[in-house]
């Protein structure tokens, strides 16, 4: 273990700092597979799900006090979900009492700041949130305890699953193991400014479906407002990035997933895309912060980002935000990677495995529908929400997910993370050529792949 804490903290230095992302897969969490796809908003019979429940599992743990510790990376309105949630369940099980440790940031910030603390000498937490596009590393270096692991019981487990949307459960696999389980998934919609639309002249019916269509109403917004035309999801991580890329027709993979592939033909022309958003003066350099709060203030019309957003967006804008599906390329398929995160355990304790057990049937269950209601982000489960016209939205944005996926190669993939986004926002922001510097990154990429 210290070996490999040794070797995650090396790999942080290049991304400390710099990393940060939305949130979700491969095996349709950032896995071994190609694509998951979910059709359809979740239902149910009943508000809770069939079997929603807050029982306590197979394994009486009642009449024990046990502390469990969880991590998370959530602030603002979100944080605020999962601490309601958290109070429920402490409600529902007062022998149960939930430690959290908020670390501000993103999904690589918190797990670096997990194996910095686990190099300080603590445990790793009892459960922790972690981003599914970070599966492969946690599965295959951090060695959680997986859901057949945790399970009281064969019809704990079958009760539990039970719960969840077809194809949600492999958002949290990795080579064959359940490592986790879903918790939060976003997809990347499309945010609009109608005010701003109105002001332009343009009307719901302008509202663009193709990339070609984004630019000729950026166009438009740009010779008739003071606002910028378009902006699309840049955090440090590759989320945003994959939906221009796979939308296109490219890849960032080997088939094989072994290798890195940034000179295919769709990889090149949905990064060009990008950049001339940004060379024409439709998009302007910023950081996602200054994004959001440049949507928000009423000083941009377009804006592709995650759903996780939404209630703060709408919060913060005093003006009408209207929810769209993301634009495609013509002639070519729409793939939205699932953003989000799992619920992940490193409890080795029996007794804490119990306690853990207990939280994740509960979040799982009754605690869903809080959760999906009031942290912006979609439901895994089949319980019962009555949906805004923004979720609505959202919801029918997901027959187009794809998996999230992951670089290869351990702490070696975390470099190449980082590298990548250095090097996409040289093409963004400083006008790099586009072929030459992916033919350049995709050499030293896989030259590191090869000497690991």
């Amino acid at each position: 273990m210290k070996r490999k804490i040794t070797a995650i903290l090396l790999a942080g230095c290049f991304l400390i700092g710099s990393l940060a992302g939305c949130g979700n897969k491969n095996t349709a969490g950032s896995n071994n597979s190609d694509t998951s796809k979910t059709d359809a908003a979740p239902t149910s019979t009943a508000a809770g799900g069939t079997g929603n429940t807050a029982s306590s599992p197979s394994g009486d743990i009642q009449n024990e006090d046990i502390t469990i510790t969880l991590w998370h990376r959530w602030s603002s309105l979100t944080e605020e979900a999962l601490m309601n949630l958290i109070a429920e369940f402490e409600e529902a099980n007062p022998n149960i009492h939930v430690e959290v440790t908020a670390k501000s940031g993103e999904y690589f910030t918190l797990l670096q700041s997990m194996i910095a603390d686990a190099a300080a000498g603590n445990d790793l937490p009892d459960v922790f949130v972690g981003g599914y596009n970070l599966l492969n590393y946690i599965a295959t270096e951090l060695k959680p305890t997986v859901i057949d692991e945790l399970a009281p019981s064969q019809n704990d487990l079958d009760k539990l699953t039970s719960y969840f949307q077809p194809g949600m459960m492999e958002l949290a696999q990795y080579d064959g193991k359940q490592v986790g389980l879903p918790f939060a998934v976003s997809i990347m919609p499309m945010y609009i400014n109608m005010d701003l639309f109105r002001e332009a002249g343009l009307t719901e019916a302008d509202i663009p479906t193709t990339w070609d269509e984004v630019f000729e109403v950026a166009e438009i917004i740009e010779k008739n407002t003071s606002a910028a035309g378009v902006q699309i999801h840049n955090m440090a991580d590759a989320w945003g990035d994959q939906a221009l890329v796979f939308s296109r027709g490219g890849q960032l993979l080997t088939d094989d997933k072994q290798k890195c592939n940034f000179t295919n033909e769709g990889c090149i022309a949905a990064l060009t895309m990008w950049q001339d958003l940004y060379s024409k003066g439709y998009a302007t350099e910023l950081s996602s912060s200054e994004i959001q709060s440049t949507f928000t203030s009423g000083n941009l019309a377009i804006y592709c980002t995650s759903i996780m957003s939404v209630n703060t967006i709408v919060e913060y804008s005093d003006f009408e935000v209207k929810i769209c599906k993301t634009p495609s390329f013509k002639d070519h398929d729409l793939k939205l990677p699932s953003g989000g995160a799992a619920l992940i355990s490193f409890s080795k304790q029996p007794e804490k495995q119990k306690a853990v057990w207990a939280f994740l049937d509960y979040a799982s269950s009754k605690g869903m529908v809080n959760w999906a209601k009031d942290s912006g982000y979609l439901c895994p489960t089949n319980v019962d929400l009555e949906l805004n016209d923004y979720m609505k939205a959202a919801y029918e944005c997901l027959p187009y997910s794809v998996a999230w996926e992951c670089w290869p190669g351990g702490s070696a993939g975390m470099e190449i993370d980082s590298m990548w986004i250095t090097t996409r926002n040289e093409i963004l922001w400083e006008g790099a050529d586009v072929t030459k510097t992916l033919t350049e990154l995709e050499e030293t990429c896989n030259m590191m792949l090869e000497n690991k």
